[in-house]
């Protein structure tokens, strides 16, 4: 009796954690089609004749324009809520297991189940910490990265993505993750 009241209560909190997974990859993933692969014609470089090497220019940016503040103001709340909502239910999932480890009732089989989940857990947060940290630093982008069921999900800024960008990002999924490269998607953010 005493195992089968563990059984149910380990087979609960894995339902309650894939529960978990479930709302915050829905509600962190935009209602937009994934992005298009067609490169996007941006600024041409400029050569300027005559110019010292080390001569001080003022560059004028022209990626964020002043009527696109609102939607940049409205992408980056997007992506600091997905990654609070992220956190949170990361949190929780963290908390249910070390719960189910520290039970005193827990068998020894059900702890070390937990024990490996958490594991799975903590190498899951690390690893979607270094891939938006790999992608900030190479494509330039605000970005969000859910790790699901051996699956990828990338979420980048609105105007971020080209042809060299998306190689550049799949390339860092695949050689953090080890998924094959039809388990990443990657999605534009519209606003």
């Amino acid at each position: 009796m005493i195992i089968r009241k563990r059984q149910l209560l380990l087979a609960t909190l894995i339902i309650a954690l894939g529960a978990a997974v479930f709302v915050n990859w829905y509600y962190t993933r935009p209602d937009v089609e994934s992005a298009s692969l067609s490169a996007q014609t941006t600024t041409q470089p400029q050569v300027q004749e005559g110019a010292n090497l080390g001569d001080a220019r003022y560059v004028i940016s022209t990626d964020t324009v002043l009527e696109d503040a609102p939607a940049q103001a409205m992408a980056n709340e997007y992506f600091a809520g997905a990654k609070l909502r992220r956190q949170t239910a990361h949190d929780e999932a963290a908390e249910a297991l070390n719960d189910i480890i520290k039970d005193g009732d827990s068998s020894e089989s059900v702890a070390q189940q937990a024990g490996d989940m958490l594991k799975e857990l903590s190498n899951s947060i690390s690893l979607e910490s270094d891939i938006e940290n790999l992608i900030s630093a190479k494509v330039g982008c605000e970005n969000l990265v859910i790790l699901n069921r051996g699956n990828a999900e990338i979420i980048v800024e609105n105007g971020s993505l080209d042809d060299v960008a998306i190689v550049k990002i799949k390339e860092i999924a695949v050689e953090q993750t080890g998924y094959p490269v039809e388990n990443i998607s990657i999605t534009e953010m519209e606003y």
